[in-house]
Parts: C-alpha cells; structure tokens; sequence
C-alpha cells in the first residue's frame, strides 16, 4: 500500500527513463505503464520530494503522468489543435 506522506530522494545520473520509473515506483508501492515509448536518460538530483513533485522531476519534457483506476499511465503531452 502506498504511504501518502512518503518522502523521496532522487539521485539519478543519466539512468535510464525504463529502469529508473521502475525502481521509483515499486519503492512507492504504486502501478504504472507506459503508453507511449519513450528512450531517454535522465538526471536528477533531489531529496525530501513528495511523489507528485519527485515524479514531474522524472519525466522528460513533453510527457506527464495520468492517474486511472490507481494505474498513472506515462504518456506524451497532447499537442494543442
């Protein structure tokens, strides 16, 4: 079960986007898939961020995470019409 008041340090050195959800996610005992591919290496360095703020900090620009049914689905940004 997820704790809601869990505090995160990030502490990532061009890890891989796959590999580094993957870990943060179990750690945070919540669900997530991908819905669009996505090959990145990213970099981060952060502590004491809740899950929300430590999340937005891992995902590359032009992608966010959506909530459904307990699962966030990783996924581009919609471009505006």
């Amino acid at each position: 079960m997820a704790d809601p008041d869990m505090l995160f340090d990030l502490n990532l050195r061009e890890d891989d986007i796959h590999d580094a959800l993957k870990k943060f996610f179990q750690q945070a005992g919540r669900a997530f898939v991908f819905d669009d591919d996505i090959q990145e290496a990213i970099s981060v360095r952060a502590a004491d961020l809740g899950f929300k703020d430590a999340l937005s900090l891992m995902l590359p620009t032009g992608y966010q995470a959506v909530e459904m049914d307990g699962i966030y689905h990783i996924r581009k940004i919609p471009k505006a019409a």
